[in-house]
């Protein structure tokens, strides 16, 4: 996790760059589906794990929330959100967490558990869905957006320090060794040096039996497609994206709720 935590520090600013642009994934696929999961806002309370730059987390805000918290491993991304929170006038709240053990941190409820693409860092699945559990209220709603299983099946597998060639993107669908690879903020970043990332890979089947063995379950779940437009601006996004669907967005609740 340490490193996780050091590679998020160096890159908040390159990231909120990419992922705020307005054709980004983030805002042109994500969000829409998103939006469709969220239950009604206004006056309620919401907890953003793993917020990183506050991208989602002002978006929710917007939606009335009385209070949302967000919490995120990195220093650097949370210092970028604050500043942002300060320009903004918003009320959000940032804390420096480990999302796996979100509820040792947090001793209350949220009417949301919200999350967007941090699942594939956390190597406990089981840890970061009893603490979701344990942090969502008795009628509340957890939108997990991760990212999806075939997508991280194809991450490079992790060999020291080598980065890894294009050969290397292959499907390991049921391969759980960890992932290293070179973000696509940074890549496409002549200002920044290529450095690899890592991370985990977990199968639909890790995700599944992990949010029932928290006493959750899956209430829907969406793959979103890519804008229509794109088939005609952005053809190649747009074929490449079906090719390889980037995200699973899940609306979970309490079994028993």
């Amino acid at each position: 996790m340490e490193g996780i935590r050091e590679d998020w520090d160096r890159s908040a600013e390159i990231y909120d760059a990419f992922n705020d642009a307005p054709d980004s994934y983030s805002r042109s696929i994500e969000w829409p589906c998103i939006r469709k999961l969220l239950p009604e806002l206004r006056g309620r309370s919401a907890l953003d794990i793993g917020c990183g730059t506050g991208i989602f987390t002002f978006l929710l805000e917007q939606m009335g929330l009385s209070e949302i918290v967000g919490v995120d491993l990195s220093e650097g991304m949370l210092a970028l959100a604050r500043k942002k929170a300060q320009a903004r006038g918003s009320r959000a709240a940032f804390l420096q967490g480990d999302a796996a053990r979100i509820a040792e941190r947090l001793e209350r409820r949220f009417d949301l558990v919200f999350s967007s693409t941090a699942s594939h860092y956390i190597a406990d699945l089981d840890a970061l869905f009893d603490g979701i559990a344990r942090c969502l209220a008795p009628q509340g709603v957890c939108v997990l957006s991760a990212i999806h299983p075939v997508y991280s099946a194809q991450y490079p597998i992790a060999h020291g320090e080598t980065f890894p060639g294009d050969d290397e993107w292959t499907v390991r669908y049921l391969d759980r060794r960890v992932r290293a690879y070179v973000q696509p903020w940074i890549e496409y970043n002549d200002g920044c040096e290529n450095r690899l990332s890592r991370s985990y890979h977990h199968t639909f089947g890790d995700y599944a039996n992990a949010i029932a063995g928290a006493g959750l379950r899956i209430a829907r779940m969406e793959e979103p497609m890519p804008p229509e437009e794109w088939r005609e601006t952005s053809p190649g996004r747009y074929e490449g994206y079906l090719e390889t669907p980037v995200y699973m967005i899940l609306k979970i609740e309490k079994a028993n709720g």
